[in-house]
């Protein structure tokens, strides 16, 4: 899926020492070691991470490793539980991925734990986005590209759950710990991943059901991964929620195609006419939004989903579901107008023949009433008169 993601910058930070740790007389060789290996596993961890192509297994050892030995600056040993005396005795320095120049700077392990974790889960996209990049995507490919989008998502989630209400609140502008920007990305990784589900379902030709339910699923989640935003300076997510709401209606009008096309498969072409031609509309802004978020300015990986032929497929999709819908409607109200035309020469037909009968009748009675004493009752003129549509309507079956 070239061009078919938004991607903001990777977090950045400075090398560090944790040679505060160390006694100012005559450290220990465990000391020792622990700040040695705590430099080297960070570092390890932060040059895989530099690289898109990175092997999974070896980025998940390393984020393994390293939380496990940051696990002891956050909590205090089991035997008297409650946060770590180390805490805050070493500032970490993390940049944004909304790309503002001025790093984060805190003195709180927490900090240091939330940074970390968002870093891997936004690798962990990026990563997904360029196996998707493929000019041939296989079943294998297409479930570690879903794999790592559902990690990414997981990993934003514990933050917002467990790390974000850890931290102290905060009044600075376009930080990454900011609870509605952690949101925005938990929502967006899970609906990206939905995606891959639905290009799946796409490619196992499921019902327009199956279809349309994933469609809509997806776009609300781009929806509300867009209103997360919606309170935050335009000049620094505004490309961000240009993407979101793009990919939020192009998911809204898919889903409007294919229950156009479960309606007339219902035999509702009217409803299903209707419902396709705001599909159309729906596309139509999708193509507009495309112009305006390439021309808006922001930070991140431009994506061209006009180009993709996932977006490029749906125009000629649409159209074609409509122009066959509009066909079986016009074949449907042909089809009751002309029984109806039917229907209603017969009945004239039959109006006319059995009054033709009844004067008959009426004559032949008048010409016999001079030799009979008694006349013939209506109810015997009745009775000829049914039997002679009778013999009418058998005559036109």
């Amino acid at each position: 899926m070239a061009h078919w993601f938004h991607r903001n910058p990777l977090k950045a930070s400075s090398p560090m020492k944790f040679d505060i740790l160390l006694p100012l007389e005559k450290p220990s060789k465990e000391a020792t070691e622990l700040t040695k290996t705590l430099k080297t596993v960070r570092l390890k961890l932060l040059e895989l991470l530099s690289k898109h192509d990175s092997h999974l297994g070896d980025v998940s050892v390393a984020f393994t490793e390293y939380l496990s030995l940051l696990k002891g600056f956050v909590e205090a040993p089991v035997d008297s539980g409650g946060e770590s005396r180390l805490r805050t005795s070493i500032h970490f320095r993390w940049t944004n991925s909304l790309g503002t120049r001025i790093p984060s700077v805190h003195a709180d392990a927490e900090f240091e734990l939330f940074s970390v974790i968002m870093n891997v889960a936004n690798w962990h996209s990026k990563h997904g986005a360029k196996l998707a990049a493929s000019d041939e995507i296989d079943l294998e490919t297409a479930k570690e590209v879903h794999r790592c989008l559902k990690i990414a998502a997981g990993y934003m989630f514990y933050c917002k759950e467990h790390v974000l209400p850890k931290l102290p609140p905060t009044t600075e502008k376009g930080v990454d710990y900011d609870p509605r920007i952690v949101d925005a990305y938990a929502n967006q990784f899970q609906a990206e991943a939905q995606e891959v589900t639905l290009a799946r379902a796409l490619e196992l030709k499921h019902k327009p059901s199956i279809i349309y339910s994933l469609a809509i699923e997806t776009s609300k989640l781009f929806v509300v991964a867009g209103d997360s935003l919606s309170t935050l300076d335009e000049a620094v997510v505004g490309k961000w929620m240009a993407y979101l709401k793009l990919k939020a209606l192009f998911y809204s009008s898919y889903a409007y195609c294919f229950y156009g096309q479960d309606l007339l498969v219902q035999e509702k072409c009217g409803e299903s006419v209707k419902t396709l031609q705001h599909s159309s509309a729906l596309y139509g802004e999708v193509e507009k939004l495309c112009v305006r978020y390439s021309r808006t300015k922001g930070p991140g990986t431009i994506a061209r989903p006009e180009r993709h032929p996932f977006f490029q497929k749906l125009g000629p999709m649409i159209k074609l579901s409509l122009d066959k819908s509009t066909r079986e409607n016009g074949f449907m109200l042909v089809s009751i107008q002309h029984h109806f035309v039917i229907l209603t020469s017969l009945y004239v037909q039959i109006l006319s023949e059995g009054t033709r009968a009844g004067s008959r009748y009426s004559k032949y009675t008048s010409l016999r009433a001079g030799h009979t004493r008694r006349p013939h009752s209506t109810s015997t003129q009745s009775s000829v008169d049914r039997r002679s549509l009778h013999i009418l309507v058998r005559q036109e079956a």
